[in-house]
């Protein structure tokens, strides 16, 4: 059985759409943003993830053309952003992640993937 992710990628291959388009990205996660305020303004739960889920599964599919497809290039690319994100503590006052001390910036080595 293929992962979630796998099924993102498979579905935009079998319909050839490997096409990256910055605005036409931005207009469907902005569409899925203003689903998940409204369910989060009416306090709909099912709402809220079906829309983080749209989200997840929009952005994924976005990076993956921008990518044109290598799903190596792909899977680096997330391993990086998520190594870095793990440096980052929680501020314990509000909540919000933050960039600590040991935080390294994932964009140069971002660079380095796409210029494999």
């Amino acid at each position: 059985m293929n992962n979630w992710v796998e099924e993102v990628m498979m579905w935009n291959e079998d319909r050839d759409n490997l096409n990256y388009s910055p605005s036409l990205e931005y207009s469907m996660l902005d569409e899925e943003l203003e689903e998940y305020m409204e369910a989060g303004i009416t306090d709909d739960i099912v709402g809220q993830a079906d829309a983080l889920i749209d989200i997840i599964i929009v952005a994924t599919g976005a990076l993956y053309k921008l990518l044109d497809g290598n799903k190596q290039k792909f899977d680096d690319c997330m391993l990086t952003v998520t190594a870095a994100n793990n440096l980052k503590p929680v501020d314990k006052v509000n909540g919000k992640i933050v960039k600590g001390d040991k935080y390294i910036a994932p964009e140069p080595m971002i660079e380095e993937i796409l210029c494999k």
